[in-house]
């Protein structure tokens, strides 16, 4: 999907392999930005380019079935990405199947020119593809940033989660 705004052309993409490298320093940058803020604990902004990393984003981007990655280009630099997918809870409830939107970042030179939704708006029709009726972001509450974002493009607050660290 294209877009152009003001002889800027920006375009959503279905991630592949090719695009691992540009995904891993996005997910640093997003890593970084949670440790920086006291967002996460224990976090490893190096995650990415572990082994561990490299095989779960690579997983997340060539299993179609089960998830899926999307990138936003602007310019022809990968300047965000989206990663998702199906999980099922055993909770009794209607609804146990739901599109987990696992990871999302866009660089900070190129916030506020709607990459953010547009990932999301792609999201949501790949989890309307996969017959999927529910989307769901964990989301740390002190991260008003992303609280705020999430609203805007439609997801509501609904489970607050309650940790205690055991010493």
């Amino acid at each position: 999907m294209k877009f152009e705004k003001n002889e800027v052309i920006s375009e959503i993409k279905e991630a592949g392999i090719d695009n691992m490298s540009s995904i891993q320093a996005l997910n640093k940058k997003l890593f970084e930005y949670e440790i920086k803020e006291g967002l996460s604990e224990g976090l490893d902004a190096d995650w990415s380019f572990s082994e561990e990393g490299k095989k779960e984003i690579e997983e997340r981007i060539s299993n179609k079935e089960k998830s899926c990655g999307f990138i936003f280009k602007m310019d022809g630099k990968i300047a965000g990405y989206l990663i998702g997918r199906i999980l099922e809870e055993e909770t009794g409830r209607a609804e146990s199947k739901y599109a987990d939107l696992e990871h999302m970042f866009v660089d900070d030179d190129y916030r506020g020119q709607g990459a953010g939704e547009k990932l999301v708006q792609e999201f949501k029709n790949w989890a309307k593809r996969k017959d999927l009726k529910v989307i769901k972001a964990n989301v740390s509450y002190k991260n008003e940033k992303a609280v705020n974002f999430y609203k805007k493009v439609g997801l509501i607050p609904a489970d607050v989660m309650m940790t205690m660290n055991i010493e």
